[in-house]
C-alpha cells in the first residue's frame, strides 16, 4: 500500500475530459487512483466487487464505470483475472521516464515480474519499457521475449501485432472482423477454435463485433467482459449460439 498519492489537476483537463457527466465512470476512475490497493504503476490486482463495496454502489455500477474507463482510454481491465491497468498513473506517480540509474527502475521492475504476461501487464511493458528502461532488467527477461514475439528488435518500441497484421492484410482487420493481435502464421484448427479472439479497440466496437456473431443481449455484457479481457474464444461464441437456436 502506498503512504502517499496524488491526483495532479491536469487530470480535468486532459484524463476525464472524455468522462465528463458520467458520475459512475469518475467515481471508479478516483478509487483506482487513490485506493488502498493501488501501487505507483497502476497496474494490481481489484476485484469488481472490493471497487463496488468501497464505493458504495452496485457491482453493475462499478463494471460499467469501469467499461467507460475502458472506452475513454484511460483504462484496461482484465475482467478474468481482476487486474487493472491505469494508463497514465505511472507517469504521475513515478515520472514521465526515469535514469537508467535510479533505483526505482528495479522497484517497478520486480512489481511488474509478480505480475501474470497477459495482455494488460504487456501493455503496460510496451507504454514503459524504454522509458523506465525495463528492457535492461533481467526478471523481465519472459516480458521482453514475449514482446520480440511480434517480430520487433529488442532495442525498439514494440509495435502492436494489429499494425502488423494491418500492414499484411491492407485491411485493417484480421479474420474475425476485429483488429488482430494474432501472428501472421496460419493457425491450425485447433487454434483457431480455441485461441482468445483479438481485444477489440473499444467496447463499442466489441459490442458491434458480438452482435455481428448473434450474441444475445443477455449474455452480452459477460461476453464482452471476457472479449475486453482477451478470453474470449471462437468455441466459447459458438456454444452460445447454439444454447440460443435451442432456447
Amino acid at each position: 500500500m502506498r503512504k502517499f498519492a496524488s491526483v495532479p489537476p491536469r487530470v480535468w483537463q486532459a484524463d476525464l475530459k472524455a468522462i465528463r457527466g458520467d458520475t459512475e465512470a469518475i467515481v471508479v476512475h478516483y478509487h483506482l487512483t487513490t485506493s488502498g490497493h493501488a501501487n505507483m504503476l497502476g497496474l494490481y490486482y481489484v476485484p469488481v466487487a472490493y471497487i463496488a463495496h468501497e464505493l458504495g454502489i452496485s457491482s453493475e455500477g462499478a463494471s460499467k464505470g469501469l467499461l467507460s474507463l475502458m472506452q475513454a482510454g484511460i483504462c484496461e481491465y482484465d475482467f478474468d483475472r481482476d487486474l487493472v491497468w491505469v494508463r497514465e498513473m505511472a507517469a504521475d506517480q513515478v515520472a514521465p521516464q526515469l535514469s537508467p540509474k535510479d533505483k526505482r527502475v528495479r522497484g517497478i521492475a520486480e512489481q511488474l515480474a509478480m505480475l501474470p504476461i497477459c495482455p494488460t501487464t504487456l501493455g503496460f511493458y510496451q507504454k514503459y519499457r524504454l522509458p523506465f528502461h525495463l528492457h535492461d532488467e533481467r526478471c523481465l527477461e519472459d516480458f521482453e521475449m514475449a514482446i520480440t514475439d511480434f517480430g520487433e528488435a529488442p532495442s525498439k518500441p514494440l509495435r502492436s501485432k494489429e499494425k502488423d497484421k494491418d500492414k499484411d492484410l491492407g485491411e485493417g482487420k484480421g479474420p474475425s472482423g476485429l483488429g488482430t493481435a494474432r501472428s501472421s502464421k496460419a493457425a491450425s484448427p485447433q487454434e483457431t477454435m480455441f485461441t482468445p479472439f483479438p481485444i477489440p479497440s473499444s467496447p463499442t466496437e466489441g459490442r458491434d463485433f458480438l452482435s455481428r456473431h448473434l450474441v444475445p443481449k443477455s449474455q452480452m455484457d459477460e461476453c464482452l467482459k471476457r472479449l475486453l479481457g482477451g478470453n474470449l474464444t471462437p468455441f466459447d461464441l459458438e456454444g452460445i449460439v447454439e444454447t440460443r437456436g435451442a432456447a
